[in-house]
């Protein structure tokens, strides 16, 4: 069974980052159902937009796929973010879903990404899984932070309880 689950992960995350092309930095899956929120990095005449630096959306795919914007409520508490700080072609953010580290948002190797340190260790970060607490969908169980080292191309995977 859990070998299965990671198939299904690594294909949602194969299909999600070949649906975006270069845009997509990463993505949230939930428990909760298959929709995901994306994460995709706006960059104007190839320079980061340093005051917006992400676009954030839904991903219906219980209603065949299609793009839905975040509701005010879902960008305030849940999926948003906030810049807090900005550089030369670079921002710094904290996501609603997970604001206990920053995301840096910047361009390594001709690529856009979205760095997060992971079990002490630089990633690129590729995902994040918030699993709702069993008796009320709207408590969180835990947090799984997905990502590729940038040191060794390793994945890095921490779970990180509620």
């Amino acid at each position: 069974m859990n070998r299965i689950m990671i198939f299904l992960s690594a294909l949602l995350f194969s299909i999600c980052t070949f649906a975006a092309g270069e845009g997509r930095l990463f993505f949230i899956e939930r428990s909760k159902n298959s929709n995901i929120v994306c994460y995709d990095v706006v960059v104007k005449n190839n320079t980061l937009d340093t005051s917006k630096p992400l676009d954030v959306y839904w991903i219906k795919n219980e209603e065949d796929g299609k793009r839905e914007g975040l509701s005010l409520i879902e960008r305030k508490l849940a999926y948003g973010y906030k810049v807090v700080s900005k550089g030369n072609n670079e921002a710094t953010i904290k996501l609603s879903a997970y604001d206990k580290q920053s995301v840096r948002i910047c361009k390594q190797k001709n690529k856009w990404v979205a760095l997060i340190t992971i079990k002490g260790k630089e990633c690129q970060l590729t995902k994040l899984y918030v699993k709702a607490k069993p008796t009320n969908s709207l408590s969180v169980e835990y947090v799984e932070l997905r990502g590729i080292s940038t040191a060794t191309g390793e994945e890095v995977v921490d779970r990180i309880k509620e």
